[in-house]
């Protein structure tokens, strides 16, 4: 596998608040990279900051060796893919039209959608399940139907890399196997996809690689019999667990069972 996207020494700041500290992340082809850590401690800062929304005052990101401060913001945008958290659209805009907003970074100003532009949102509707919403407006659909919009718009910007916000978050069981799925299935086409993900059996069941983050900085990674221990669990979630390798599938699993009161690692 080829790093693709590197981040070497990134750090961050609010005022006096310090979010990231010298935090080296690289992401690979064919590779799903699952980002965990509790809630605050700078995980939607470090996809920002990766997906070239936010500028960091030290350290540096390369896209294939290519600095993202000299790259133009199209030049980004058509090489990494970026899905928040949440997104508000209160438009009567249909399925389709919001999917084929993905391909916006590749026509030129005042450009109606092309033939391949079309095909390619075809693909993404079907590969995630909502070809058959394709008319339906998006103020009419589910949260889990709209994620799933908003998945299949991702994918048909069509980048090497695509960034993910909890893709998964407030979702029911159907719709996070079914994204993390889809997921995989990128990885599968030779994409290199980082998420954030609060459900850690989640990630640990699709991802490749886990990022374990705490207080800004970079924990632990590596594959997830490495990260998923209950000394990392207790040490970054004050939280009491028991880990074990499932029987099933053979990945890391964790059963959380108390909580730490004196906040004691």
């Amino acid at each position: 596998m080829t790093a693709i996207l590197n981040a070497e020494k990134l750090s961050f700041s609010r005022g006096k608040q310090v979010i990231l500290k010298a935090m080296d992340i690289s992401l690979e082809t064919n590779q799903f990279t699952c980002l965990i850590g509790p809630n605050g401690t700078g995980k939607s800062t470090l996809l920002r900051l990766m997906a070239g929304l936010l500028k960091p005052p030290a350290g540096s990101i390369a896209f294939k060796n290519h600095a993202l401060s000299e790259m133009t913001t199209l030049e980004v945008a058509k090489a990494i893919t970026y899905m928040p958290q949440s997104t508000v659209l209160d438009y009567e805009f249909t399925v389709s039209q919001v999917v084929l907003m993905g391909r916006h970074p590749h026509r030129k100003k005042w450009q109606f959608s092309q033939k391949d532009d079309n095909q390619l949102a075809e693909k993404a509707m079907k590969q995630t399940g909502i070809y058959h919403l394709r008319d339906r407006y998006i103020t009419s659909l589910s949260g889990g139907e709209r994620q799933l919009v908003f998945l299949a718009k991702a994918i048909t910007q069509n980048s090497e890399v695509i960034l993910l916000d909890e893709p998964t978050s407030d979702l029911d069981i159907y719709h996070q196997v079914q994204i993390a799925e889809v997921i995989r299935e990128l990885v599968k086409e030779g994409k290199a996809v980082f998420a954030a993900i609060h459900d850690i059996n989640l990630a640990t069941r699709y991802c490749d690689r886990l990022i374990l983050m705490g207080n800004g900085e970079l924990v632990a990674a590596g594959e997830p019999e490495q990260v998923i221990t209950d000394l990392n669990l207790m040490r970054i979630f004050k939280t009491h667990t028991y880990t074990y390798n499932d029987s099933y599938f053979g990945k890391r699993q964790m059963i959380p069972y108390a909580i730490d009161i004196k906040g004691e690692a």
